[in-house]
């Protein structure tokens, strides 16, 4: 189990005491566990805690389990979500695929059918640490050191700088919107665009070669094409 305190987990059940039953447990092993009872405070705190991982039921209050995935997949891609259900209905299990969950767990809970799919989540985390993102022959992402390299020498970044770039490598096959933007490099603070545009004029100066492509009206996108 020393395999999770180095994550941590969001755990959304709207049942008060299979919650405080499980989240017993979930709090033994990761090294943060927060918890919701609905997907609406689910959301929140996921928008202000990133965690690694969210544990959640289907069958909730005010956005259910499958809505809460749907919302944040629109957005991030890379975020292991875990869904359990007290049914095995064939429509819950097709939007289950679509969505990349981690797993589809059939309730109750328990260390049998749980510790598994937390297990897989952590594994696929921790693959995913360990890959290296080339842009070009000279350039390169370390998701391990979370450093960008040219020449095999880190990159001198500031922290907006640094997390713009990394947020567009990790979403290569998308675009990423102003409002992504805002929500994950500004911490949801207010960001006007000329700001962003100043960002990313400095950080354009300091990479090899212009790989990042303005879509108007809509946000930026990696460009790998030289």
């Amino acid at each position: 189990m020393n395999n999770f305190k180095d994550y941590s987990i969001l755990y959304v059940e709207d049942d008060e005491g299979v919650r405080i039953i499980n989240s017993r447990f979930l709090n033994r092993i990761f090294k943060h566990l927060y918890l919701a009872n609905d997907g609406e405070e689910a959301y929140l705190l996921y928008k202000k805690h990133n965690p690694d991982i969210i544990l959640t039921d289907i069958n909730m209050p005010k956005l259910d389990g499958l809505s809460l995935a749907k919302k944040i997949r629109k957005n991030d891609q890379n975020i292991k979500i875990i869904i359990s259900s007290a049914f095995s209905d064939k429509k819950y299990l097709l939007d289950a695929i679509e969505l990349k969950l981690e797993k589809y767990l059939i309730k109750p809970l328990s260390s049998r059918n749980l510790l598994p799919a937390l297990n897989q989540a952590v594994q696929s985390l921790k693959k995913e640490k360990d890959i290296i993102i080339t842009l070009n022959k000279d350039f390169y992402f370390e998701v391990n050191t979370s450093q960008f390299y040219v020449k095999n020498k880190v990159l001198k970044l500031t922290k907006k700088e640094l997390l713009f770039l990394k947020l567009l490598v990790l979403n290569k096959n998308r675009i990423i919107s102003y409002e992504e933007i805002e929500q994950k490099i500004w911490d949801n603070e207010y960001m006007s665009i000329d700001s962003l545009r100043t960002t990313i004029g400095f950080l354009r100066k300091k990479i090899p070669f212009n790989c990042i492509k303005n879509i108007s009206n809509m946000g930026y996108k990696l460009n790998l094409e030289t």
